[in-house]
């Protein structure tokens, strides 16, 4: 007896310790002892979306699905758990239609002749692959380059889903569905092929050159995609004595799209242009979503007597930077710049399907900031966030996996420090197919507080603990060659640190321009900056590492990648 009176209270310690280890943080020594098998987030207001919202709820996760969810279910012992009280949680979102993870081969073009340097560094930095825009038989998958930190800024956004392609061209390519984790390209992909995207422009200046030559082109390549089926329909009929038909990869690729087994996305924004799309897609008796779409407040009713379905875009008119003279600008430029916002309202009122996308957005924080601007100007905050979670899941076909808090469902979660359309929220953790994921804020602003990751991608780096010499000595002034498909383009980036934040220049053929959003954190830096060409802005996104007195990265440019590299000028050490 006197053995289970010493023996008892000692069993009811050890236990004691073992829970309140596993639930004060997730620590990343621990990653390697549960390998992301179970978690349990307690203590949350948990949205789930198609249901209630639950106060104080717990999420329980396992082998990357939601086990269970509610407000007084028992927690696993074997479960990792995150006290996330006075956050938020709510179900990854979606971005409808967008190109991340797409590194577009360069192919080589004849260098540019003429002594005008910004002629020459325009057709440098702009020029395409000959080829790109006119095959239906291109498909995203074979694009995606996908690293651990590719995704960073969208996980950063709370976005854990995204349709992607190109944005190049006629034929832009075949879309796939794929969550951004920080797993291989094969491994993130949810549905591929899920569409064929068609634009109204040609690659840049090449065949064809106006929008009555596109649908010409459109149009032919769907007949002759209608012949070429009926070709092989004869000749598998009845082989024997019939000359074999050609065999075409273009044509072949088109057939699920004119036998209505795979979708059209129309990348447009005009009212002319959509109007026409909808009527091409009848013609053809196509199945077909319209993206982009920022004129659809004039065509509300239209669009809903058309039954369409819009992945809307986020990605507002902004006032060009540098503009001499604002009260110049033409009074329809100024409505579609204060009308633009009020799209997703109008299409609710109207009872149009649709879903939000971030279009040509350079930032993905903007993302969530549109959409409350959206709120603001009249779309209810509870559509808002239908917008970016069941709608697309339910228009894609995933809405048995995503979209919402579900039992069963993958474990695509964000942890939010609150309402997600709150200016001061941030978000603290995402969890994508059921791995818990640290976040690199874009804010130069360190985040706080008691959640954190696993590995690297699941860094485990609890956010703020950080130590404020771990950054790259950035500044100073780097001479940098950027690789675009007809050569390199010399540039200068001079560069000022004050801790984690970058500012200053960039001087081009076109002149210096400020860079923005300017960013290190350890050795690798970020930043963006706005050309002005011809009266029309050129945003630029740049992503690189530091080794020393060498810089190398990545500038993304109009849907392309091109790799920079540079040193840093003697004594500035």
């Amino acid at each position: 007896m006197r053995k289970k009176k010493f023996y008892l209270p000692l069993v009811c310690v050890i236990v004691l310790f073992l829970m309140a280890s596993v639930s004060i943080i997730v620590r990343p020594t621990s990653a390697r002892m549960f390998d992301g098998e179970a978690y349990a987030i307690r203590g949350a207001t948990v949205v789930t979306v198609t249901g209630a919202i639950i106060q104080k709820g717990v999420v329980v996760i396992r082998n990357g699905l939601i086990e269970a969810v509610g407000a007084d279910i028992p927690i696993p012992g074997d479960a990792r758990v995150i006290d996330a009280t006075g956050m938020t949680v709510y179900p990854g979102f979606f971005d409808s239609y967008t190109n991340y993870g797409i590194r577009p081969a360069a192919t080589p073009t004849p260098r540019p002749t003429g002594d005008d340097p910004m002629q020459a560094f325009i057709a440098q930095m702009t020029a395409p692959p000959s080829t790109v825009g006119l095959l239906p038989e291109v498909t995203v998958v074979e694009q995606l380059q996908v690293t651990e930190t590719t995704f960073d800024q969208q996980r950063a956004a709370g976005i854990t889903t995204a349709l992607t392609a190109p944005r190049t061209g006629v034929f832009q390519g075949q879309s796939a569905l794929i969550n951004l984790g920080t797993d291989t390209a094969e491994k993130l992909i949810l549905k591929a092929p899920f569409s064929l995207n068609i634009g109204f422009t040609s690659a840049r200046g090449g065949y064809p050159g106006s929008l009555m030559g596109v649908f010409a082109f459109l149009r032919q390549s769907l007949l002759d995609a209608q012949h070429y089926r009926e070709e092989w329909a004869r000749y598998t009929k009845a082989p024997r004595g019939a000359q074999r038909p050609q065999v075409s990869k273009s044509l072949a690729a088109l057939q699920p799209v004119i036998n209505g087994e795979m979708p059209v996305i129309f990348n447009t924004s005009s009212v002319r242009e959509i109007q026409r799309a909808i009527g091409f897609a009848e013609e053809f008796k196509l199945k077909y979503l319209i993206a982009g779409a920022t004129q659809s407040y004039q065509i509300a009713d239209y669009l809903k007597a058309k039954n369409a379905t819009v992945l809307l875009s986020l990605s507002f008119p902004q006032r060009p930077q540098g503009l001499e003279d604002p009260e110049r600008e033409a009074l329809r430029v100024l409505r579609e710049r204060a009308e633009a916002p009020k799209a997703a309202a109008a299409l609710h009122k109207a009872g149009v399907r649709f879903a939000f996308s971030s279009g040509t957005l350079v930032r993905p924080q903007d993302y969530i900031a549109n959409a409350a601007r959206a709120i603001e100007a009249g779309l209810p905050k509870e559509e808002a966030l239908k917008a970016m979670t069941i709608y697309p899941a339910q228009i894609f076909g995933l809405s048995e996996q995503l979209g919402s808090i579900e039992k069963g469902k993958i474990a695509n979660l964000v942890i939010a420090t609150g309402d997600i359309f709150t200016r001061d929220t941030r978000v603290r953790n995402v969890m994508i197919d059921g791995r818990l994921l640290d976040i690199r804020p874009p804010e130069t602003q360190r985040q706080t507080g008691p959640l954190a990751g696993g590995r690297r991608g699941e860094r485990g780096a609890v956010p703020g603990t950080e130590t404020p010499g771990s950054a790259a000595l950035a500044a100073g002034t780097w001479l940098l060659n950027t690789n675009s498909p007809s050569g390199p383009t010399a540039s200068t980036l001079t560069l000022r640190q004050d801790g984690e934040s970058l500012a200053g220049e960039i001087s081009t053929p076109l002149g210096s321009v400020p860079i923005n959003n300017g960013r290190i954190r350890g050795n690798e830096l970020t930043f963006d900056f706005t050309l002005n060409i011809q009266g029309q802005q050129l945003p630029i996104t740049a992503k690189g590492k530091i080794d020393g007195n060498a810089i190398s990265g990545m500038m993304e440019v109009m849907g392309q990648s091109y790799d920079f590299s540079g040193t840093k000028k003697p004594n500035q050490q």
